[in-house]
């Protein structure tokens, strides 16, 4: 079969041997970014999909500059005024396409439901503050909850 650019040589669903019940927590399908820049765009992705489920943890694996990065922050709804995603691309969050979410649905699903931890350590926790207390204001900005249940929250976090 010749493939054509609407084609995608992902799988409708992933076939290895774990066993799964229900339907994919993310599902993302066909996810392509460009950036715009001096003199044109660059394709930062192109056709990524991948699913993950409940409970289950996944890698996203490459060289430097492949689109890692990009990956994660479209499904985070945390890309630039520059990144324009494909409109053939689909991410699934518990059913919800994410690419049609307000900025404020994003904002609360991002923390809450789905987060993100950054390579590099001194973009996403500042030395000024304790983990403690960054933490806690993560807990009470995405949830409704006084600041002592927040730090017996974090407790529980950091004992897991």
């Amino acid at each position: 079969m010749a493939l054509t650019e609407k084609t995608s040589m992902a799988p409708d669903e992933r076939h290895d041997h774990a066993v799964r019940t229900g339907s994919p927590i993310i599902d993302a399908r066909n996810v392509a970014v460009t950036f715009k820049v001096e003199g044109g765009t660059v394709d930062a992705v192109k056709d990524v999909s991948f699913q993950l489920y409940r409970g289950e943890t996944i890698a996203v694996v490459g060289e430097s500059g492949s689109g890692k990065s990009v990956t994660a922050r479209t499904v985070m709804g945390l890309l630039t005024k520059r990144a324009t995603v494909a409109v053939h691309s689909r991410i699934e969050y518990d059913g919800k396409n994410v690419l049609k979410f307000s900025d404020r649905q994003r904002r609360a699903l991002r923390g809450d439901r789905i987060s993100m931890i950054f390579q590099e350590p001194m973009s996403s926790l500042n030395p000024v503050y304790t983990v403690g207390a960054q933490i806690i204001e993560a807990i009470r900005v995405h949830q409704k909850t006084s600041r002592r249940q927040a730090a017996e929250r974090m407790l529980e976090l950091l004992r897991q």
